[in-house]
C-alpha cells in the first residue's frame, strides 16, 4: 500500500535499520522494487526525480501498490527544485516529496522548506528537505570538500521547518565513484543521529561499499537513496545478453526479453541492499505498525 514516507522512516530510526530508496521511472522498475519489497518482507521507498513524467509514475505506482498490498511503500519526488514542482507530485498522488534548496543560504532553504512543509502536511504527504552538499562522484576530488551539514543548523532547521526526514551531507556523493570509495565522517553522522529529532537520510549510496553502508545504518541513517548501482547492474546485464548471440525462433531477442534482463539485474541489487541495510523481516516483525 502507498503511505506517507513518515511512518516508515520513524520505524526505521526507532528500531535502528535503513530502508532502501531506489530510483525508479517505468513500469518495470516500480514492479521491480514491489516485487524485492514482497520478496524479503521489507518497507521500501520509490524515489522519482521530476525529470520523469511523475504523473505516469504515480498511476503506475498506484496499481502496483494495489497488486502489492502487504507493501508498505511510499512515493517520493526526489530534489524536488520548486514548491510548484511540489505541488505538481502531489496531486499526481505522491505520498512524499523532497523539497532540495541545499543549493541556498540557509534562511532562503529553511523558508521555501517551511512553506513546502505546510502544503505538504495539509495533504497528509510527507516532506524530506536536505542540508549541507551532496556533489558528483565524479568530481569526488573537488566536491568531497564541500559543505558537510552541521549539526547546529541541523538542529534549528528542523524544527523551524518541522520536516519530516532530512538528507545529511557526510561525505557521500550522487553517481558511481572512479578508482575511490568516500569517506565518511562517521562522528558527524552519530552527533546527527544524537541531537535531530527527525529520521537523517544518506543521498549517493551507490558504490559507497557495503560495510560503509551497513555503518552508515547503524550509525543512524534511516533512508538511503539509490540509482547508479542499479541502472549500471541493468545496463551491464543486457550487454553481456545482447554479447551473448542468443536469439529465438524470431531470429531477434523481443525487446521484452532485453530489457527484462536488465530489470532482473536491477531487482537483485535492491534486494541485495534491503539485506545490508536490515530491513529484510520487517513486515513480519512490524505487521501492526504499517498495516491496519
Amino acid at each position: 500500500m502507498l503511505m506517507a514516507m513518515n511512518p516508515i522512516l520513524q520505524d526505521a530510526r526507532e528500531k535502528r535499520y535503513g530502508v532502501a530508496a531506489p530510483g525508479v521511472n517505468d513500469m518495470q522498475t516500480v514492479s521491480a522494487v514491489f516485487q524485492a519489497a514482497r520478496d524479503l518482507r521489507a518497507p521500501i521507498i520509490l524515489d522519482c526525480v521530476e525529470m520523469n513524467d511523475i504523473e505516469a509514475v504515480a498511476d503506475i505506482a498506484k496499481f502496483f501498490a494495489a497488486r502489492y498490498p502487504e507493501v508498505p511503500a511510499a512515493l517520493n519526488l526526489d530534489h524536488g527544485r520548486s514548491f510548484d514542482v511540489c505541488a505538481r507530485a502531489i496531486r499526481a498522488g505522491f505520498t512524499s516529496v523532497m523539497i532540495d534548496c541545499s543549493k541556498l543560504p540557509f534562511e532562503e532553504n529553511a523558508q521555501i522548506t517551511a512553506e513546502v512543509v505546510k502544503m505538504a502536511h495539509a495533504a497528509g504527504v510527507s516532506v524530506e528537505a536536505e542540508l549541507g552538499r551532496v556533489g558528483s562522484a565524479q568530481n569526488y576530488a573537488e566536491d568531497r570538500t564541500a559543505p558537510l551539514t552541521d549539526p547546529s543548523e541541523a538542529v534549528e532547521f528542523a524544527k523551524r521547518t518541522s520536516v519530516d526526514c532530512l538528507a545529511v551531507a557526510v561525505g557521500t556523493a550522487h553517481g558511481l565513484y572512479e578508482g575511490e570509495t568516500p569517506e565518511l565522517d562517521f562522528d558527524r553522522l552519530a552527533e546527527l543521529r544524537e541531537v535531530v529529532p527527525i529520521p537523517l537520510v544518506l543521498h549517493g549510496g551507490s558504490s559507497t561499499g557495503d560495510d560503509k553502508l551497513a555503518l552508515a545504518v547503524k550509525t543512524g541513517i534511516s533512508k538511503i537513496n539509490l540509482f547508479s548501482d542499479l541502472s549500471s547492474a541493468g545496463t551491464n546485464a543486457i550487454r553481456s545478453l545482447l554479447a551473448s548471440g542468443k536469439t529465438t525462433a524470431l531470429g531477434f531477442l523481443p525487446l521484452g526479453m532485453v530489457y527484462g534482463a536488465g530489470i532482473e539485474a536491477y531487482k537483485q541489487v535492491v534486494m541485495d541492499y534491503i539485506e545490508v541495510f536490515g530491513s529484510r523481516g520487517v513486515l513480519d516483525a512490524s505487521k501492526k505498525t504499517f498495516i491496519s
